[in-house]
């Protein structure tokens, strides 16, 4: 954005309400941050699994009237709440928007009813795709009469695209290095090891499965209880635990198979990284993005993990008996599509293109 927004003739500044998540270890170079941004203190005391993020500084910055546009992103704390009654006087406010009614848990009473005054207060909503747009119109039906602009989740090509490809030269020492042999699939399911992620039902599937390994990159509040049922069953998986993404790389030129089991998930960035990858899929029909990564058959499979369970457990004998080389022509598959519908460089010049579009109505 910082580079190809001035050729539209677009300023913009990113306005941060914490440097991170209390239960996030990720290591974000300072030096990533090549555009105009600000971190405001706030409270952010974590209640549950819920962060409610309090910055007074950022909404009254909000109130200043340098700016023409302001995008809120999305409904998640009280900060994001307030954010639309801080945008005053002719300022047009665009509400991104990431969940989908398979992710949201109130849908009625007071939760719905703040989530349609907020929808109400914007100018346009910015969605991932098409299951975003059917919850904005669930919540505010007069939505349909507004403008909505797409901007799928985007990631850095130089690290999933370009350095994957450089370490797939070593694909076969990595994978020695994570002692899978030639004829063993390596699977990847890289996510916090908590319910909503839908880890243990999955695990579960691979009950007498052979000819496949997979791999968990992640912590969290099941971990103990995977680590028991992992032993109970005999289960061909491996608890690596939390991993910096530099690992993470390592894990992905090396595997077979990338597998995402969420129960809900709004719109999750892994699947989109293992396609930049050249990974073929195995995911929840529950994600928001689906319909974005997946073509069903072509570059991977889908199931619903709540109502499909025998379908799962027949996806995964099927897929453990393909050889790896069948499965490596679907993830040049999962390449071609990401290719096609999330290239930074394309996305962001139509995204430009769709906010100038929204200043001139």
């Amino acid at each position: 954005m910082a580079r190809i927004f001035p050729e539209y003739g677009i300023d913009f500044e990113v306005l941060y309400m914490a440097k991170i998540e209390p239960d996030r270890k990720w290591i974000i170079p300072s030096d990533s941050y090549k555009y105009a941004h600000t971190f405001y203190k706030g409270i952010h005391p974590t209640i549950g699994n819920f962060y409610a993020h309090f910055n007074p500084g950022l909404l009254l910055r909000l109130l200043k009237k340098d700016y023409n546009i302001a995008v809120v992103g999305g409904m998640a704390s009280p900060t994001h709440w307030l954010a639309p009654f801080f945008i005053n006087g002719n300022k047009k406010q665009i509400m991104s928007v990431e969940s989908n009614l398979h992710s949201v848990e109130r849908t009625k009473g007071i939760g719905a009813w703040i989530k349609k005054k907020l929808l109400k207060k914007a100018t346009a909503y910015q969605v991932t795709g098409n299951p975003q747009i059917e919850y904005i119109k669930f919540f505010n039906p007069q939505a349909s009469s507004k403008t909505f602009i797409y901007m799928p989740n985007l990631i850095d090509e130089d690290v999933f695209v370009h350095q994957i490809k450089k370490l797939k030269d070593y694909k076969e020492d990595l994978r020695q290095k994570f002692n899978v042999n030639s004829e063993t699939q390596m699977w990847v399911l890289p996510a916090r090891l908590i319910e909503i992620k839908g880890i243990i039902p999955f695990i579960n599937l691979l009950e007498g499965i052979e000819n496949v390994k997979l791999f968990l990159l992640g912590d969290g509040e099941q971990s103990k209880e995977i680590d028991t049922i992992i032993l109970e069953k005999n289960l061909p998986v491996i608890k690596v635990g939390f991993v910096q993404q530099e690992k993470v790389l390592e894990y992905y030129a090396a595997a077979d198979l990338f597998v995402l089991p969420s129960l809900k998930d709004p719109s999750p960035l892994s699947p989109i990284e293992a396609s930049a990858a050249g990974l073929p899929i195995l995911v929840s029909s529950r994600i928001g993005n689906l319909e974005d990564v997946l073509e069903e058959n072509t570059n991977g499979w889908y199931y619903d993990p709540i109502d499909e369970i025998k379908k799962g457990k027949e996806l995964v004998k099927y897929i453990s008996k393909m050889e790896r080389k069948e499965l490596q022509n679907l993830g040049q598959e999962s390449y071609k599509r990401y290719d096609n519908r999330f290239n930074t460089e394309k996305c962001i010049h139509e995204y430009a293109k769709q906010i100038k579009m929204l200043f001139s109505q």
